[in-house]
C-alpha cells in the first residue's frame, strides 16, 4: 500500500515538473530543427507529402498501419489526391521511396502503407533530440522515463 502511494506521489511530482519546465519555445526549436533537416535533405518535399508521411509513420508506430482508405478518412483529403501523394512517396513513384505497400495478412484486396526502413533518414530524429536537449537539458531525460 505504501509503495503504491509513493509511486503515485512520485508520478504526480514528475507531472508537475514536466508541466512547469516545458514550454512552447523548446517545441518550436525542435520543429525548426526537423524542418531544417527536411529541407536540407529533400527541399522538393511538399506539405501534403510531409503530412501523409507523418500520418503513416505515426499510425505504423501505434501498431495500426493505414490503408489508403483509412488515410483518406483520417486526413479528409480526396482519394485521388491521397493516392497520388502516396504514390509519389514510394520508390516506384518518386525519388524519396520512404513508403511501401505491404500485403494485408488476411484480405488480399487490401494493402498497408508502411515506412520503408531502408530509405528513412535518421538525421531528423537526431536533430529533434539535439534541439530538445539543448533547450530543456535534463528535463528531456525525465520525460523519456515517464
Amino acid at each position: 500500500m505504501k509503495a503504491k502511494l509513493n509511486k503515485r506521489a512520485s508520478a504526480q511530482k514528475l507531472d508537475a515538473e514536466i508541466t512547469r519546465e516545458f514550454d512552447g519555445q523548446g517545441v518550436r526549436q525542435a520543429l525548426l530543427a526537423a524542418l531544417t533537416v527536411l529541407y536540407t535533405k529533400a527541399p522538393h518535399v511538399t506539405l501534403p507529402q510531409l503530412l501523409v508521411g507523418l500520418e503513416i509513420l505515426i499510425a505504423e508506430r501505434n501498431g495500426d498501419p493505414h490503408t489508403l482508405v483509412s488515410l483518406v478518412k483520417k486526413l479528409g483529403m480526396p482519394f485521388s489526391t491521397a493516392s497520388r501523394v502516396v504514390w509519389s512517396l514510394t520508390r516506384d513513384g518518386g525519388d524519396l521511396g520512404i513508403i511501401k505497400y505491404e500485403r494485408h495478412p488476411r484480405d488480399r484486396r487490401k494493402k498497408y502503407l508502411i515506412m520503408d526502413p531502408e530509405n528513412i533518414q535518421r538525421d531528423m530524429p537526431r536533430a529533434i533530440t539535439r534541439a530538445m536537449v539543448d533547450y530543456y537539458g535534463d528535463s528531456v531525460k525525465k520525460l523519456e522515463r515517464a
